[in-house]
């Protein structure tokens, strides 16, 4: 288990070795918040939110595909 100091300034250092494990680097942003039992919980936010996101909608049909569908069926429709 690794320890650290909060500093005069609010500033807390991450351990090398666990910088390291996390694949943290220098600018990255985390957000902090308090759980239920009252331990600090740092969770890192992703460097591009844009390439956080891929993925996010596969398996679902193209939204072109579902706007065709539903033009047809409006036509269909009369």
């Amino acid at each position: 288990m690794a320890t650290t100091t909060l500093s005069e300034k609010g500033q807390v250092v991450i351990p090398a070795e666990l910088r390291s494990k996390a694949k943290l680097r220098p600018g990255d942003r985390f957000e902090v918040r308090l759980d239920p039992s009252g331990a600090l919980v740092f969770t890192p936010l992703p460097r591009d939110p844009l390439l956080a996101l891929r993925g996010t909608f596969t398996g679902s049909r193209p939204l072109t595909e579902e706007l065709l569908a539903e033009r047809r069926r409006e036509r269909d429709r009369g």
